[in-house]
C-alpha cells in the first residue's frame, strides 16, 4: 500500500523535483528503489546514490539548557514556563495529598520544606539556562528583552510557588 501510495506521488512529480529528490539523500531505502523506477520509466539518467544525509545529534534537555546550546525561545517557553508550572502543580497536588492522607505525619511537615528547596534550586537553574541561551538571540535587543522575559517567568512561578508552600509550611506549623 505505501509503495503504491509513493509510485503515485512520484508520478505526479515534475522530472526536475525527482531528481532533486533523489540527489537529496533524505530517502529511505524502500523509497530510493520507487523513485529509481520512475525516473528510469522517464529515461532519465540515475546518478549513485548520495550518502544518507545526516541528522544533527540531539542536545540534552537539561545540560543543553545549562551550556546554553539551545535556542533562547526553548528556554523561555520550556525552561522557565513549562517546567515551572508543571513542578507548581506537583508541589500543590503533593501538599494537598500529604494533607489529605497523613495529616499528623512528619512528612506532612517536612514535604513543604523539600518542596521550596527543590523550587529553589530550579529557579536558578531556569535563570542561567534562559541567562545563556539568550546569547542565541539574533540581536543585543532581542537577547536583553528574552533574559527580562526569562526573568519575569521565573520570577511569577517562582514566587506563587513558593509562596504557597511558605503559607503550607506556616499552616502546619500552627497545627
Amino acid at each position: 500500500m505505501v509503495d503504491d501510495g509513493l509510485t503515485a506521488q512520484y508520478a505526479s512529480m515534475e522530472t526536475s523535483e525527482l531528481v532533486m529528490l533523489h540527489q537529496s539523500g533524505t530517502l529511505t531505502e524502500a523509497a530510493y528503489p520507487l523513485l529509481e523506477s520512475e525516473l528510469s520509466r522517464r529515461n532519465v539518467p540515475i546518478g549513485p546514490r548520495p550518502a544518507p544525509a545526516e541528522l544533527p545529534p540531539e542536545l540534552p534537555f537539561f545540560s543543553g539548557h545549562w551550556t546554553g546550546l539551545h535556542s533562547a525561545q526553548s528556554a523561555l517557553v520550556f525552561v522557565a514556563g513549562l517546567v515551572p508550572a508543571l513542578l507548581a502543580l506537583i508541589s500543590y497536588g503533593a501538599v494537598v495529598l500529604a494533607e489529605t492522607f497523613y495529616p499528623s505525619a512528619s512528612i506532612t511537615r517536612v514535604l513543604p520544606i523539600v518542596l521550596e528547596l527543590l523550587i529553589l534550586m530550579y529557579l536558578v537553574f531556569a535563570f542561567v539556562a534562559v541567562w545563556r541561551c539568550a546569547r542565541n538571540s539574533e540581536t543585543t535587543l532581542s537577547m536583553w528583552w528574552t533574559r527580562w522575559k526569562g526573568l519575569g517567568l521565573v520570577v511569577s512561578y517562582g514566587l506563587v510557588t513558593l509562596i504557597f508552600l511558605r503559607n503550607a509550611i506556616v499552616r502546619l506549623g500552627d497545627s
